[in-house]
């Protein structure tokens, strides 16, 4: 199983929360690229299926949780990855 099958089958059965590193790193396996946007806006567009995921970085601690984690399943459902 490859590092990405298994962020994607955490990232599937997270129920609360999932850590922003582990998904900046499972965006960037999946093809997406990171824009640093104002304040704690970020980006992550993906070229060749020319899909953006818009989300706030977390802060002060390290996890997305609650309608941030549950937009990011549905829009990567949406584009076939989950």
């Amino acid at each position: 199983m490859s590092k990405t099958e298994k962020l994607l089958e955490k990232l599937t059965n997270s129920k609360n929360t999932f850590s922003y590193k582990d998904l900046v790193v499972l965006l960037n396996q999946l093809g997406y690229e990171k824009s640093e946007m104002a304040g704690s806006r970020v980006r992550f567009f993906n070229d060749k299926t020319r899909h953006m995921i818009l989300l706030h970085r977390p802060h002060p601690e390290n996890e997305i949780k609650g309608g941030a984690l549950k937009a990011v399943k549905q829009a990567l459902k949406q584009e076939g990855f989950l």
